[in-house]
């Protein structure tokens, strides 16, 4: 838990607002806080006109993040979270239209999925994390370990998907199970969540304070990341880098080029919020740079061959046949010396299955032998 006004990782903190970070094999119970859009280029409303507007609430905050950039290593905001170029993706796409690996050197430069929210927890005394009930906090989570499961539970039962609203919305109950990664690391993910009813709702007041997420977020611009990211510079400011718990450094390959920070905080936005508005979400989509990784791990999908014709028996009498029909349907001719079927009188005996049920196979046979 840290309380600052300052740089949190990748985050500049607003008053009053503390980290919220679970712990695994616990049980926590908190509300989700919808919060004042200010991001016109907001990730929600780029998949749905309605979400994420500018100028009233919306319940999350999907961003995209690099990983290991700089030579301390940081974690960076992706200018892509706001709709802006990133030299980074720039560098892996560039990259892989050479050819370059995905698991060997791709999925080290593009960015991953997060999403922060505002939460006020409400039970939490299992999780070993300091918190302060009734207060805002940010929970910064991976995609994987906690929205995805969100989704498929509000999937489950409509009325539930209501529970942001803070004027009549519901609490989670979050069952985190814990997670290993490699030897020392561990971290919480969600294995179940109940949707409950809250003790109490919220009123204008308390959301006339609710800060914006979208003035939070620490990013860099784009010669600022080139600089770190090609090793052409650094910046000066030292921000205490924030540990993500699901990707330790030493189980994650380091990158050939340098990286470093950013040198400036930004000045936190007036936050003007008269307005009461209530938020219904939506499930959303998989984010497009997760589909981008997954079809750099997916074959090429082809286009089957036909099968090859099978080859003709060695019989010379086998070509003549591949014309004439095999349903046995032909009547029988009246001549004595003809196969009442079609096939060769005396030549073709027991070749075919016509051959079982033929009155003349005695006298076909016979002149078979006689041939």
């Amino acid at each position: 838990m840290e309380k600052s006004t300052t740089n949190y990782g990748y985050l500049n903190l607003a008053e009053d607002v503390n980290m919220f970070k679970p712990e695994g094999a616990t049980e926590v119970v908190f509300d989700i806080i919808p919060y004042p859009v200010t991001d016109k280029n907001h990730m929600d409303n780029k998949k749905y006109a309605d979400d994420a507007v500018v100028g009233e609430l919306w319940w999350k905050r999907p961003i995209k993040i690099h990983r290991d950039v700089g030579p301390e290593g940081v974690t960076v905001i992706c200018p892509t979270t706001i709709g802006e170029k990133c030299p980074i993706c720039e560098y892996g796409g560039k990259r892989r239209k050479e050819g370059a690996d995905w698991n060997d050197e791709l999925k080290d430069i593009f960015p991953k999925n997060r999403t922060l929210f505002l939460i006020v927890p409400v039970d939490a005394d299992e999780c070993e994390v300091d918190y302060t009930p009734g207060e805002i906090h940010v929970m910064d989570q991976s995609d994987h370990n906690f929205l995805e499961f969100l989704d498929e539970e509000v999937g489950r039962d409509i009325d539930n998907e209501d529970f942001p609203n803070p004027y009549n919305g519901k609490s989670l109950q979050v069952y985190f199970r814990k997670k290993k990664l490699g030897k020392k690391v561990t971290y919480a993910e969600a294995s179940k969540i109940d949707f409950i009813d809250r003790e109490e709702q919220y009123d204008d007041d308390f959301m006339a304070e609710v800060p914006s997420l979208d003035d939070m977020m620490i990013i860099h611009t784009y010669k600022e990341l080139e600089a770190l990211y090609f090793g052409m510079g650094e910046l000066d400011d030292d921000i205490d880098d924030q540990e993500l718990e699901e990707e330790p450094k030493e189980e994650r390959r380091r990158s050939s080029r340098s990286h470093s920070r950013k040198s400036e905080d930004e000045e936190e936005k007036p936050r003007t919020r008269t307005r009461k508005t209530r938020s219904k979400p939506e499930p959303e989509e998989e984010p497009e740079e997760e589909d981008e990784e997954e079809k750099e791990e997916k074959p090429v999908t082809r286009r089957r061959k036909p099968k090859p014709k099978p080859e003709p028996e060695e019989e010379e009498e086998q070509e003549e046949e591949e014309e004439k029909p095999k349903t046995r349907t032909r009547k029988p001719r009246e001549s004595k010396n003809k196969c009442p079927f079609g096939h060769k009188f005396g030549e073709d005996n027991d070749a075919f299955d016509d051959c079982d049920k033929c009155d003349k196979w005695d006298d076909c046979a016979d002149e078979k032998d006689n041939m």
